[in-house]
């Protein structure tokens, strides 16, 4: 954290820190993790919310909540481009981080 840019620490030290290390197979403890989950999410987006940043909408696809679809967004010359998202959180997360795809620009790139 020493060499990150004074903005980043503030906005980190805004969102809740997660504690629970736990992954879908977890059981209980993959619940609170999604608990911690929700909590610094809400965080975030309420603080790209107020500074007028706001980018993503997001929610569980299934019921572990393993899967997340939504929308992101961005804006240029003042055209609104709007994107569906979707990520799964795989059964080795924490180790693994989730891959986020945009399906509308599969093969486009």
């Amino acid at each position: 954290m020493e060499t990150w840019d004074p903005n980043t620490k503030l906005t980190l030290t805004q969102i809740p820190l997660l504690t629970m290390k736990a992954g879908p197979r977890d059981g209980a403890a993959w619940m609170q993790r999604l608990k911690e989950e929700y909590k610094a999410s809400i965080a975030y987006t309420g603080m790209n919310k107020s500074n007028d940043n706001d980018w993503f909408r997001i929610s569980t696809a299934n019921p572990k909540e393993t899967r997340w679809t939504g929308k992101c967004w961005y804006v240029h010359n003042l055209l609104k481009y709007e994107l569906d998202l979707q990520f799964d959180m795989l059964v080795t997360y924490l180790s693994t981080a989730p891959e986020i795809e945009l399906p509308e620009l599969d093969g486009n790139s």
